[in-house]
Order: structure tokens, then sequence, then C-alpha cells
């Protein structure tokens, strides 16, 4: 992944989930959700707590750790 292809994404203000390279997964369901470091080192997501409590934690991820990304097409469009 590249820092140019995900602010792109960032910039399209699309709901994306972005995947790491251990498994894990990152809902970012707005731009407010992710944080891009100036020089494309790392990338801050905000998410929910995994201990179930109303907790939001943040999650730094090496760009380098970054394997790709899904579009979510938001719910206003999956009513059809």
């Amino acid at each position: 992944m590249t820092f140019a292809t995900l602010k792109e994404k960032v910039d399209t203000a699309i709901p994306f989930t972005l995947h790491v390279a251990d498994g894990r997964s990152y809902d970012v369901p707005h731009r407010d959700f992710i944080w891009l470091h100036p020089r494309g080192l790392v990338v801050l997501v905000a998410h929910p707590a995994s201990d179930g409590t109303d907790e939001v934690v943040g999650t730094t991820i090496p760009l380098l750790m970054i394997t790709g990304i899904t579009e979510r097409l938001p719910d206003v469009l999956k009513k059809s």
C-alpha cells in the first residue's frame, strides 16, 4: 500500500475497511477515524475497544503493514 493510494481513499469520504498483514482489519466509517502521518510512515486508526466497553482506542499501524482496502457501500446505497 502506498501513502498516495491510502490518502486518496481517505479523501473520497467513502467508508472502507483497512486490512493489515497479521490478518486484523479496521473499519474506517469516516475520515475522522483515521490519521495519516505527514511523512507517510504510520497510520493511526480509532476504533471501539475489543473488551466490549464504550471506550474508543487508537491503533498505530506502520504503512508497510497495510495490505489492502475494501470499500463499503454506505447504508443509503444498500437500500434498493
